[in-house]
């Protein structure tokens, strides 16, 4: 195996994804808001529809 100088070293890369932890776990977390919010806008259906909504007064 022949050693690497300094100089091919800052030519190395790796990986072939734009992608980094931190953008794909932001993606994750707005998938999350928008799932429950959709979780609450049909529970909000659901209580409308069979009229099961709690008092105001």
């Amino acid at each position: 195996m022949s050693e690497i100088k300094k100089e091919q070293l800052d030519a190395i890369t790796g990986g072939n994804t734009s992608l980094s932890g931190p953008v794909i776990n932001a993606l994750v977390n707005v998938i999350k808001v928008i799932k429950d919010a959709g979780y609450s806008l049909g529970s909000g259906i659901r209580r409308i529809s069979e009229d099961k909504l709690c008092p105001l007064d």
